[in-house]
């Protein structure tokens, strides 16, 4: 009966329509470069992907902190008038951001970026500018149109972006322009949808747009300055324990690691993709509201178990096939990114339900604890890292994957614990998870009998 009671006020609040939406425009985005994956595997090698796997970490630290973290308050004015100077902020400031990006660079000496470990990418490093500012431009917009509920454009950016960076990837490819055709691929695949977004939040809010002054921005900075003063440590330190050990991998591992790295994380980031950040996207334009009515721990915990029962069977799926199809997926070189992806799979189920629902930290006015905790999380995991480059360097992979279960286990307690589920919640998401998983495992299982029938 509460399962049927939640669906109702699920539906009752447009929150299976939203999710509908965006999950819609994401399943194409990702249907995609899905389908273009199997191309660029083949016409880039593993060493373009290291070079790939060092620039999308580097610039994805930046893009996080582009706006200084003003995108994440987008969201919580009750006044448009202000949430539109936070959103003209923003931008301001990634500007200002991808500027100070191209002036740091120039002053470091050529050989710190010999350190990197990826040869192919130092003619290619100026790229890292301006995929900070695309990549920033656009969460501002993604921001606004969350604020704003037009999750149909969201959807809509989103295949536009994969439309345009699987393109670029196998036309450039094809052309031998390699790693670089990679390296485009990833920003138009990050950012393309920015002038879309923007350009639509101004046609759609012209006479807001209106109260836009430096007047106002100043004073919106001030009311929400905990995010430049808290988020941007915790945004770094989120940033540099999910892409930073790739970095440190590709400087200190032996081979194409990082490479095979990257294509372990584009494959479980697919169910994360399809529903996990339309889920938080949607949740986050709601939270704020719920927490207002008092009513938060409830809406997180009918959230988390829809969460718990769409990520444990694709998840666990992913896990039991991967080792055994990759190379006939992806080309014989790649069997090491289907062993990862078992590795790696505990890590994104756990992830897959804290980062949705992590946004209620921020809607609840922690955002110290949460910069510690992500501190923390940092440390743990590229400590981790550097630890196994100098005494296990074969299993540096390995231990990163071992610590995100760590971090991602301990971050989603805490997030609970701040909103205070109401009793009764882990039970729900148990007996919503288990089908799934169950599923899910039986799915391997018959398809890697298959695959021995056939072989």
């Amino acid at each position: 009966m509460r399962i049927r009671e939640t669906l109702l006020s699920f539906i009752r609040r447009g929150m299976v329509r939203s999710i509908g939406i965006l999950v819609g425009g994401t399943i194409v985005g990702h249907a995609i470069t899905l389908a273009a994956m199997p191309i660029s595997t083949r016409l880039y090698t593993p060493e373009d992907f290291s070079a790939l796997s060092v620039f999308s970490s580097i610039v994805g630290i930046l893009t996080v902190v582009a706006c200084l973290r003003f995108d994440a308050a987008i969201i919580l004015p009750e006044k448009d008038d202000d949430a539109v100077n936070l959103l003209a902020l923003s931008v301001m400031v990634a500007i200002g951001t991808a500027i100070a990006t191209a002036g740091l660079m120039a002053l470091l000496p050529y050989q710190v970026y010999g350190l990197l470990g990826a040869p192919g990418l130092l003619p290619y490093l100026w790229m890292i500018p301006i995929g900070v500012l695309i990549g920033g431009l656009y969460l501002a917009g993604q921001a606004w149109h969350v604020r704003t509920k037009r999750f149909s454009s969201v959807a809509r950016s989103r295949a536009l972006q994969a439309t345009a960076g699987a393109g670029a990837q196998i036309a450039m490819g094809i052309g031998g322009i390699a790693p670089l055709g990679l390296l485009v691929g990833a920003v138009l695949n990050t950012g393309a949808g920015s002038v879309f977004l923007l350009s639509s939040a101004y046609s759609n809010a012209r006479d807001l747009f209106q109260k836009i002054s430096w007047r106002h921005m100043l004073r919106v900075a001030r009311d929400y300055d905990k995010f430049p003063r808290y988020s941007v440590w915790e945004g770094i330190a989120n940033g540099l324990s999910n892409s930073g050990p790739l970095i440190i991998i590709a400087a200190m591992a032996p081979g194409p690691e990082a490479g095979y790295l990257t294509l372990s994380l584009f494959a479980l980031q697919a169910p994360m993709a399809l529903l996990g950040n339309a889920v938080g996207q949607v949740y986050v334009s709601e939270a704020a509201i719920a927490y207002r009515e008092g009513r938060l721990g409830r809406y997180t915990s009918d959230v988390l178990a829809g969460l718990a029962a769409a990520g444990a069977g694709p998840l666990l799926f992913a896990a039991v096939v991967s080792p055994f199809f990759f190379e006939l997926i992806f080309g014989p070189y790649w069997g090491r990114s289907g062993v990862l992806v078992s590795w790696m799979a505990p890590w994104f189920f756990l992830q897959f339900l804290a980062s949705p629902i992590c946004n209620a930290l921020h809607i609840t006015g922690h955002q110290r604890a949460m910069m510690i905790f992500h501190i923390i999380g940092m440390t743990l995991r590229i400590g981790g890292v550097v630890a196994a480059g100098a005494y296990a360097v074969g299993f540096m992979s390995e231990i990163w994957a071992i610590t995100g279960w760590l971090f991602y286990a301990g971050y989603l307690g805490t997030i609970l614990a701040i909103v205070r589920l109401p009793s009764g919640s882990f039970r729900l998401f148990i007996r919503r998870a288990f089908p799934s998983a169950l599923a899910g495992l039986t799915g391997g299982i018959l398809c890697i009998l298959g695959l021995h029938l056939i072989q």
